[in-house]
């Protein structure tokens, strides 16, 4: 990834890529122009363990700007705390707006490396 933010976690029950995308989308959309950020959105397979991963790049998300990584991360936390309902009524209510961009959950295989370990770092 040249220059952003990644954030990677787990969402239970069976509509959990349905709230990942709700969540990744408004944030998205909500600081696209503000950082001039895209995102892409991810459902990841590592060995027998799935998750997701987001994806926000911009320019304006390094570490010579640690808040705007902050804001990120804090509307994506603030998402993150609503309830199931509310947050997918905001969700359809946002995608009404006609510049309102939907990134799609992407599949992903990733496999374990054990060079990129950092046990390995120790030898």
């Amino acid at each position: 990834m040249e220059k952003g933010l990644e954030i990677t976690f787990k969402v239970p029950g069976r509509d959990g890529a349905l709230i990942v995308e709700a969540i990744s989308n408004i944030v998205g959309n909500e600081l696209m122009t503000q950082f001039d950020l895209k995102w892409q959105i991810f459902d990841v397979t590592l060995d027998k363990e799935r998750f997701y991963k987001v994806c926000f790049i911009s320019q304006k998300l390094t570490r010579l700007h640690p808040s705007n990584d902050d804001k990120v991360r804090r509307r994506f936390d603030e998402l993150a705390h609503y309830r199931k309902e509310e947050l997918l009524n905001k969700y359809r209510e946002d995608r009404r707006g006609k510049n309102f961009i939907v990134q799609k959950i992407q599949e992903k295989k990733e496999e374990y490396d054990l060079w990129q370990d950092n046990f390995w770092k120790y030898f």
